[in-house]
């Protein structure tokens, strides 16, 4: 569905039941504490029918402490450009007192949020002229931040910084544009038709961590995905791996020890098979090289396509989705959800969707910084059921927990879609 028409169409609906005395949506539940608990401090869950958007705040525990901190309808809190359906999280937890919510296509702002009051303190637009498709986000300082934009600019060169599929540089303290970290050296000469599409990235020390999935223009050509090295201080591009033989990554998280990164590969795009050749899992050693130290083919694993959500239950453990598929001419099948031992790669089904597939969205696990005290846990948003899981991650033992759902805003009631840190 075209975005235009979904703007229209959604302010359109807004007036008819203006008009017609329908309830205004209802408002924001408020901030939070932002200060450490013995378990951390918290998961942000972000609900949305890919119209409206609708933020909740959780406990490690958890409990719910905000239901809608903020959302698409929220009035009087400082949005001068509403929340769209197409918002996404960091992938890092925010440690500030400050939440950054990234609107991503084709709206391009990023936007701070009081923690404390659920007020936006500012909003960026960070498309430079075109539709940038920001993707992830990572805060190194007061002074300073980078932001992935996954959109090449076909008409660059009309204004500062407008080039895209490239990493800018920001000040949060404006917030402003500072300069950009050009991309390209991540495709090989001679393959110029290509992008690097950068999506997600993690900081680890004084080095970023940038995953580029590395398509043509128009999606129907990619390139193996690839990581790229880059150092803080220079804001250059230290060293490039290729994941050999994985297309279509667009998932990555780090290990507890921070020596590894996991990323999660569908496969390319309308490639035709139920399972692409090109999707599985990577494992990849940052130290003392960036080196691929495996790399897991869906079709050696599990029955689907590895989707992108995954995240570390511990060191040797690590929580993985797979995509469904809806009836066609062959058997329709459930997303699901496994739990990955990495020293034997025996992979564990742990949930099914329920209903559609493309229903399990997002996991984010939480490892204990307190022993004993019942902190770890890995959260999945399910979309179908309208709840979060909460899997507790048990001191000592070798696998998930059972499960608690937890159905995290009851006023607005969108289906949880993504999950994040703060």
């Amino acid at each position: 569905m075209p975005s235009r028409w979904k703007s229209s169409h959604a302010l359109s609906l807004g007036l008819a039941l203006a008009a017609c005395g329908v309830p205004e949506p209802p408002g924001s539940t408020g901030g939070v504490d932002g200060g450490d608990t013995a378990c951390g401090r918290g998961v942000v869950v972000l609900s949305t029918d890919y119209q409206s958007t609708n933020l909740s705040l959780m406990a490690p525990s958890g409990e719910v402490r905000s239901g809608s901190f903020i959302s698409s309808a929220s009035r009087g809190v400082g949005l001068s450009a509403p929340l769209s359906g197409d918002v996404a999280l960091p992938s890092e937890a925010v440690s500030g007192a400050h939440l950054v919510l990234i609107d991503r296509y084709p709206a391009s702002v990023l936007t701070w949020v009081e923690l404390t009051t659920g007020r936006v303190r500012a909003q960026l637009n960070v498309g430079t002229g075109f539709a940038a498709n920001p993707h992830d986000y990572v805060e190194v300082s007061e002074e300073l931040a980078y932001v992935t934009r996954f959109e090449p600019n076909s008409s660059s060169g009309l204004q500062p910084f407008d080039a895209g599929s490239d990493l800018l540089i920001l000040d949060p303290r404006g917030p402003s544009i500072t300069g950009r970290i050009d991309l390209s050296a991540l495709i090989p000469v001679g393959l110029e038709g290509y992008h690097p599409r950068p999506d997600k990235l993690l900081r680890v020390g004084s080095q970023l961590y940038l995953l580029a999935s590395a398509y043509s223009l128009d999606f129907r050509q990619s390139l193996p995905s690839r990581i790229a090295r880059i150092d803080i201080a220079t804001n250059t591009v230290q060293a490039v791996l290729e994941l050999t033989g994985l297309h279509g990554c667009a998932g990555m998280d780090l290990s507890p020890n921070q020596t590894r990164l996991a990323v999660g590969c569908s496969g390319p795009f309308d490639s035709g098979a139920q399972v692409p050749v090109e999707s599985g899992l990577a494992l990849v050693r940052l130290t003392p090289e960036l080196e691929l130290e495996r790399a897991l083919f869906a079709r050696d694993l599990v029955p689907d396509p590895t989707a992108y959500a995954l995240s570390f239950a511990s060191d040797e453990a690590l929580v993985f989705t797979t995509f469904g598929r809806f009836p066609t001419e062959s058997d329709a099948r459930p997303d699901r959800l496994y739990e990955l031992d990495l020293s034997t790669l025996e992979a564990v089904p742990l949930l099914e969707s329920e209903g559609d597939p493309f229903t399990l969205r997002d996991v984010r696990c939480f490892t204990s910084t307190a022993p004993g005290e019942g902190c770890g846990a890995c959260f999945v948003a399910d979309a179908g059921r309208g709840v979060v899981h909460r899997y507790p991650i048990g001191d000592g033992q070798p696998r998930l927990a059972a499960p608690t759902p937890i159905r995290v805003d009851t006023r607005i009631g969108l289906p949880p879609s993504a999950l994040g840190g703060f």
